[in-house]
């Protein structure tokens, strides 16, 4: 009964959802395509034959979704992939990741408008990649017999908690998932106890994430200005951690001749309230976009730029995780496996709780509370050679075993 009246519900909120997204459109969190696609109208045709729909939300689940789908080629390579996500960001990479994928936003999840999309693409499966629960769309495919498996599945404390709350609701939705693969032992507790049938525990696919991209001509043009320093890249940070961490600048800089910091906000559109933040503190930086990119007296470099983390990995010396000094449970560490910049995070780690465990059982990086931590592990890796060179051997060494692991793991679960 519950699941009915959100179907309704969903139909009556088109509106108001409507104008929100024009006002997302007009603060450059959509353009018009994610808008017309989200709302399922396409200008895309759909190929012949067998569908794989693949649905990855932001930038992180859509690295993953690319390894399923070629593991998926390489097994039915007569089937065409459709592949969704919600992000600008993430819609970007996948449409720059050079794959014979057709490429487009994910639905709303209103009732009329996840039949409009199915009707188009009608696809033969459907895997979500980590944590994506939709009430409508679940509902819709089960009663057109189409598969839904949600690989590499994780629910954190915050989300299973409000599905607990409306117990009344969920499990009409929960029981719908055909297939679901945790990624870890939390979550394969969480989505049982929430009502999915059939449950199973894998490794992380986190591991098999593809080498990231590196330009060789914009790479010589960086190294030629930092090559005499030493550099420390915050990646993927959110608000409240670019203060923090230009902050310790000051005091390190007493300590480390020509340090320099890299800062990769997760969502490039904050840059303007960060440069703005570090005028009023009268910090010294250049902005990756400037035209006369040229380092003279600055400390810190601000990437306003897109899908260059693997030229500021190879740059750098040591690497923090940004998000989990914050509430936002961290980024992806295993992005950094084929660099050799030590590894740091914060104590908010919970989006990646089984690989932060490795990291530490295997001695592959290094978790710190606060800022003085901070401090103290940045000194310790560039006053020591031998400690930064050992941890990233066994970090490497991790991510090489894991992925062995996960790999052989995956193409089982697709078989």
């Amino acid at each position: 009964m519950w699941l009915l009246i959100y179907r309704y519900l969903s139909n009556i909120f088109f509106i108001p959802i409507l104008f929100f997204f024009l006002l997302r459109f007009l603060v450059s969190k959509e353009n018009i395509s994610s808008i017309l696609q989200k709302f399922s109208i396409f200008n895309k045709t759909r190929p012949e034959g067998d569908l794989i729909w693949i649905n990855g939300v932001s930038v992180g689940e859509a690295k993953t979704g690319i390894t399923v789908a070629k593991e998926i080629k390489k097994i039915k390579p007569k089937s065409s992939i459709l592949f969704s996500t919600s992000t600008l960001s993430a819609y970007n990479l996948l449409s720059k990741s050079k794959n014979d994928f057709v490429v487009i936003f994910f639905p709303l999840d209103i009732n009329f408008i996840v039949n409009r999309f199915l009707k188009y693409w009608s696809p033969s499966s459907v895997i979500f990649i980590e944590s994506e629960i939709w009430p409508n769309i679940f509902y819709i495919l089960k009663k057109k017999f189409i598969k839904i498996s949600i690989l590499n599945a994780r629910i954190s404390k915050k989300s299973f908690v409000t599905w607990k709350r409306i117990n009344f609701f969920s499990k009409s939705v929960f029981p719908l998932i055909d297939q679901c693969f945790t990624q870890n032992n939390d979550s394969f507790k969480r989505f049982k106890e929430l009502g999915t049938k059939n449950v199973k525990r894998i490794q992380n696919l986190k591991y098999i994430s593809q080498t990231l991209d590196v330009d060789d001509i914009a790479y010589n043009k960086i190294f030629k200005e930092l090559k005499s320093k030493r550099v420390v890249t915050l990646f993927s940070s959110h608000e409240g951690e670019e203060k923090m961490f230009a902050d310790i600048h000051g005091f390190l800089s007493k300590r480390i001749r020509n340090l320099f910091f890299v800062i990769i906000p997760r969502h490039t559109n904050r840059i303007k309230k960060i440069t703005e933040l570090f005028k009023k503190n009268k910090f010294k930086f250049l902005l990756r976009n400037e035209d006369n990119f040229k380092i003279t007296n600055e400390n810190f470099l601000l990437v306003d730029s897109f899908g260059e983390l693997g030229i500021f990995f190879k740059l750098s010396e040591i690497a923090i995780v940004g998000g989990s000094f914050s509430s936002n449970g961290g980024h992806n560490p295993i992005e950094t496996k084929d660099f050799n910049c030590s590894l740091i995070f914060g104590p908010h780690m919970e989006n990646f709780i089984d690989i932060k465990d490795d990291i530490i059982k295997f001695e592959a990086g290094f978790e710190v509370k606060n800022s003085d931590q901070l401090i103290e592990m940045i000194l310790k890796l560039l006053q020591n050679k031998k400690l930064k060179k050992e941890t990233n051997l066994k970090f490497k060494a991790l991510c090489k075993n894991q992925f062995f692991k996960s790999k052989s793991m995956l193409k089982s679960v697709i078989k």
